[in-house]
């Protein structure tokens, strides 16, 4: 996360002010990390999260469109302003 930082502020973005998810891959692989000890280490911000499996799709369609509503939402409001 602190990278991803890093590279949007090179970019002049921040990610506080950015609408994003994250989604925790590969969960079906073994000996993988519990999901709370993932959400604790990267998900300060408290975003929405996921589990997800890509391979055979679990997840992915409501990490989508968690971040679409969260997308949505942000130009509703850039638009009141």
């Amino acid at each position: 996360m602190d990278n991803l930082r890093t590279n949007l502020a090179e970019q002049g973005y921040n990610l506080d002010t950015l609408p994003y998810v994250i989604q925790y891959n590969k969960r079906d692989m073994p000996a993988v990390s519990p999901v709370e000890e993932l959400r604790y280490m990267l998900n300060t911000g408290r975003v929405p999260d996921f589990s997800a499996v890509a391979t055979t799709g679990e997840g992915v369609f409501e990490t989508l469109k968690a971040v679409a509503k969260l997308v949505l939402t942000e130009l509703k409001r850039g638009a009141a302003r």
